[in-house]
This record gives C-alpha cells, structure tokens and sequence, in this order.
C-alpha cells in the first residue's frame, strides 16, 4: 500500500479526534452554563483525547513504514526481527559481520508522479547483530 494512502488515513483520523475533542469541549462549557449534566461530554472528550495520543504514538513509533515498528526494531537483535517479521526480501544475515537486509513493503504506482520501482524497509545491524538504523529507500541499481 503506497505511503500517501497511509498518510491520508492518518490525517483523517486526527481530524476526526480533534472535531469530536473540540465539540465536547463547546458542549461541555454549554452544558456547564445551562446546569446540566456534564459527566457523558467529559467521557467523550477522555477518550477523544486518549485516542489521539494512541494515533499519535502509532504515528511516532511506526515512521518509517506503518508494519514495522521502529522503537521495537532498533537496538533488537536481527534475528529476533527475522523470526518475528519472516524471512528477508533483500539480503542474508552474515555471523560475525555488520551487514543490510530489507522487507519489500510496495511498489510506487500512485497517481502523482510515481516512480515504479520497488520499496523496501531497510535495517542495517553491525557485528553483534544489533540493528542500530532503520529506513525505507529503493533497490539498489534502480
């Protein structure tokens, strides 16, 4: 799934979050003057807002591409990520040598200016097999 759906998706979404969290709190100051019950209007903006900081840390963990979560990825083991995620689409794990591999994650054929060529989620590790950089970028020689 090209990177622009997901985007989309997520602006949505916090849109969504933010319109619910806004009108809860117009609702709440007019309940509040009208002497009426605000407890229904405090729960909706609660989990308005717990929402929103669930979105958000989704969104800050998962930068790179939304199926691999970064914070977990980096400083792990590169074979605990093999056998979490599978078999790598790009690369081999080499015992006792820092080295690349990479997930295909999608091929750019979106409607503004696509590239057509194939996109992977990199992770480079070093000698202990500890991932230490995550990033998505194309196949080598195009």
């Amino acid at each position: 799934m090209n990177p622009w759906i997901i985007d989309f998706c997520y602006l949505v979404l916090l849109l969504c979050f933010v319109i619910v969290g806004i009108a809860s709190v117009v609702l709440l100051i007019v309940r509040k003057r009208k002497q009426k019950s605000i407890k229904s209007t405090v729960i909706s903006l609660v989990i308005s807002i717990f929402l929103l900081a669930v979105l958000i840390l989704f969104i800050a963990s998962h930068s790179t591409y939304y199926k691999y979560n970064d914070w977990a990825i980096l400083q792990s083991n590169i074979r605990v990520v093999e056998q979490k995620y599978g078999d790598f689409d790009l690369g081999t794990i080499r015992d006792n040598q820092a080295g690349k591999v990479a997930y295909y994650i999608y091929t750019d054929n979106g409607p503004i200016m696509p590239d057509h060529l194939k996109h992977y989620y990199y992770m480079e590790y070093d000698e202990w097999g500890v991932i230490y950089k995550v990033y998505e970028s194309c196949q080598p020689g195009g």
